[in-house]
């Protein structure tokens, strides 16, 4: 599928899979979001690698913010200051989940793929590769546990990489299945966004969020 606008799976995956290899390779260097974004800036080209890449990297540093929630010991401060943090990453995300189907309609459309008569499909691409994404750091830090678990624990923990395993396999196949039948014209790419209200950190106001 490379000869056409839309996300090529093996692409996809290697993008998934390098953006987590190579966080918990360098986890130490990521000391915030503005550091994290600048020191794993992603690929030059086409759009919608760039936005695969971001997408994975903020739900990889998003992530490891929450597990600075469960710390044991963590104070006030602390905890005060990874909710804001996480409450940025989630925006980011929105944003960029967003940013990626807004990416998709525009493609299919200037290519002549978008059918206009075409089915809707109840999820976007962009939130399939979101689920996605999530899915690989799921599988990375099962496997990590599963290579230092006791004995004992070890069937549990490998039927739980299996599942996950099989939930990749299976969305895979279900994003593969959508992205053809966009280009067969079966279905359409419709925007509607993830609706989001904000409230402004400076004035204490709801605001729509609109990226």
């Amino acid at each position: 599928m490379s000869d056409h606008p839309l996300p090529d799976l093996s692409r996809l995956h290697a993008i998934i899979d390098e953006v987590v290899a190579t966080w918990h390779a360098r986890e130490p260097e990521f000391t915030d979001w503005d550091v994290t974004e600048r020191l794993l800036c992603g690929p030059e080209a086409p759009q919608w690698e760039r936005l695969a890449w971001r997408l994975q990297l903020i739900n990889t540093f998003q992530w490891h913010e929450e597990d600075k929630s469960r710390a044991h010991g963590a104070g006030d401060e602390l905890l005060g200051a990874v909710k804001r943090s996480i409450d940025a990453s989630n925006r980011r995300r929105v944003q960029t989940i967003d940013a990626l189907d807004v990416h998709l309609v525009e493609a299919a459309t200037a290519a002549g793929v978008n059918a206009p008569d075409g089915a809707l499909h109840s999820e976007t691409p962009g939130s399939i590769i979101d689920r996605l994404t999530v899915l690989a750091l799921k599988r990375y830090h099962v496997a990590e546990a599963l290579s230092a678990c006791d004995p004992d624990d070890h069937p549990a923990m490998q039927a739980r990489l299996d599942t996950l395993e099989e939930q990749v396999t299976d969305l895979s196949g279900c994003l593969a299945a959508l992205l053809v039948d966009i280009l067969a014209g079966r279905v359409r790419l419709k925007l509607y966004r993830q609706v989001k209200v904000y409230r402004d950190p400076a004035t204490g106001q709801l605001r729509a969020d609109v990226s």
